[in-house]
């Protein structure tokens, strides 16, 4: 038996399995993933009828138009959102983010958490994205731009009910207010609770397409709710909303980590 050849088989086989489940693991809540594989069922009866017909033209143009190239095409197209995804979040790994993290301020975070504890005293429902590596900028287009400084009385003014800018979500970078009512993607996920309103999954959609920390304030339970990547942990007290911060956006520790995560 030729033991280096057989190790290197295992250690092939070993590599195409990881990469193939990590595929599996990021792709296997979108709705891609669903067409993906009603596109292979159609694929595959139509090989087996064309196999069985031994219709030798139509075999050479199926052929002619389902190569290599065209393959990685309809993938690129329909993995494009998720591929974007993917590379935001490798972007913004925290080993990369080490090389432009912030000093904390325990100021901001203190002022968040007292805007957060206003919000959910008068039962205003909020949603607000903090900025880590990306700056969202393509999202801030869609709101009003204020670069502001932030402040519990601009937030409660922002998210007060009835006004022009209380729908949609609040974008902060650098400790201040870049935007206000700015649109955000809703997630895709097959989300298992399905209490969860448009607001939660547009602070999950974000999540999930950046390295943003989100603050969903619930208008009808009053409740907050955190999400970071594909982590959501809902209705946690304030002061743990605090210390979820401070780790979140200074030291960039991952959600992962925290065994009171619970993911939707």
């Amino acid at each position: 038996m030729d033991v280096p050849y057989v190790l290197r088989a295992v250690f092939e086989i070993f590599v195409l399995w990881l990469i193939f489940y990590q595929l599996y693991r990021a792709f296997k809540d979108s709705r891609a993933a669903a067409i993906l594989a009603g596109l292979a069922l159609i694929i595959g009866l139509a090989t087996v009828l064309l196999e069985l017909t031994h219709a030798a033209v139509l075999q050479q143009i199926a052929g002619s138009f389902l190569g290599p190239g065209t393959l990685l095409l309809i993938l690129f197209i329909l993995f494009h959102p998720e591929l974007r995804t993917a590379l935001a979040k490798l972007g913004a790994h925290r080993v990369l983010g080490k090389l432009w993290s912030r000093e904390q301020n325990e100021d901001f975070v203190s002022c968040v958490c007292e805007s957060v504890s206003f919000l959910v005293s008068k039962r205003y429902g909020a949603l607000i994205a903090i900025c880590r590596n990306n700056k969202l900028s393509e999202f801030v287009k869609t709101g009003t731009e204020l670069d502001a400084l932030y402040s519990r009385e601009l937030i409660g003014t922002i998210f007060m009910p009835k006004t022009m800018l209380h729908d949609g979500a609040v974008i902060i970078n650098n400790e201040r207010i870049v935007a206000a009512a700015c649109i955000l993607p809703v997630s895709n996920r097959e989300l298992k609770d399905r209490s969860l309103g448009l607001r939660h999954r547009a602070g999950i959609g974000l999540a999930e397409t950046s390295d943003a920390v989100v603050i969903i304030v619930s208008e009808e339970t009053g409740t907050v709710s955190l999400v970071v990547g594909n982590v959501v942990q809902r209705d946690i007290s304030v002061q743990m909303l605090g210390t979820r911060l401070s780790e979140l956006i200074y030291s960039h520790v991952s959600t992962e980590q925290n065994p009171t995560s619970s993911q939707s």
